[in-house]
């Protein structure tokens, strides 16, 4: 069982459009070993050593992040840094990597549309920002909840539809009544003044900055961040049902089970 590499990247430009992208990502092949023909592709969050394990563990000869490689053009690759020694065992082990970042975020279905769903929101559309040159969608989502609640019953919702470890953290009174919702998966700070723009009680996302943080509290914006991995994580199940569907029994899809959260809690 195997598939041609240009009919499966055909069918992962279908799920994650590369158009999608935004200008700094940097998405599509990481790694291209010229391989004609793939037998095995592992879902993964990120590369890890973990991650390169299980994937010659489990004979993957093609890899799908979410997160890049190669954020940023590298001009050495040296195995002494973390970056240049993935990508040497990686080719080593005749690995192929492909990326689909900010354009799973956006596309209909995706990362931010899989999170609305979760947590049943009604009246799910895209997110704008205001611009001089007028309106701009951006990645995010905004919905309604479909009965009004407080910030923290909304913050246990999170919590409990994520399966996260620990409860996310707020900004805003706990007692607080929610409806409005904006969602930015991922590191999305900088969704607050769209949240605000679009007349939202809440924004949802992770990697929120103290200085963002703090101005959504001057502006009365709740913010629920649930951090990056707890936002993101569910890129994998999601990417891989819709890879699964598109491909059929052409290759076999892998969902890694190695991917973790990089933070721990001392309880």
């Amino acid at each position: 069982m195997a598939i041609r590499i240009d009919e499966l990247i055909d069918q992962l430009r279908v799920i994650a459009p590369r158009e999608l992208e935004e200008d700094w990502d940097n998405g599509g092949f990481q790694i291209n070993m010229g391989k004609e023909k793939i037998e095995r592709v592992l879902v993964c969050l990120e590369i890890t050593n973990a991650v390169i394990a299980e994937a010659v563990k489990r004979r993957a000869d093609f890899l799908v992040t979410h997160h890049p490689l190669l954020m940023e053009k590298i001009d050495v690759v040296d195995a002494g840094t973390l970056t240049g020694n993935y990508i040497i065992q990686l080719v080593r082990q005749g690995i192929s990597v492909y990326t689909a970042h900010t354009s799973f975020d956006s596309v209909f279905g995706g990362n931010n549309d899989y999170l609305a769903d979760l947590l049943n929101l009604k009246k799910v559309r895209r997110l704008k920002l205001w611009t001089p040159l007028g309106d701009k969608e951006i990645i995010g989502r905004m919905g309604s909840f479909e009965t009004p609640m407080s910030l923290k019953a909304a913050a246990d919702l999170v919590e409990s539809v994520l399966n996260l470890t620990k409860p996310p953290k707020i900004v805003g009174n706990p007692d607080a009544t929610v409806v409005e919702v904006a969602i930015s998966t991922g590191s999305a700070g900088d969704s607050i003044d769209a949240a605000i723009r679009n007349c939202c009680d809440l924004l949802i996302t992770g990697d929120v900055r103290h200085h963002q943080a703090q101005k959504a509290r001057e502006m009365g914006l709740n913010i629920i961040d649930a951090g990056h991995y707890g936002t993101e994580y569910i890129f994998v199940k999601n990417f891989v049902e819709k890879l699964r569907k598109s491909v059929q029994n052409q290759v076999e899809i892998l969902e890694s089970n190695v991917i973790v959260d990089p933070f721990d809690f001392m309880l």
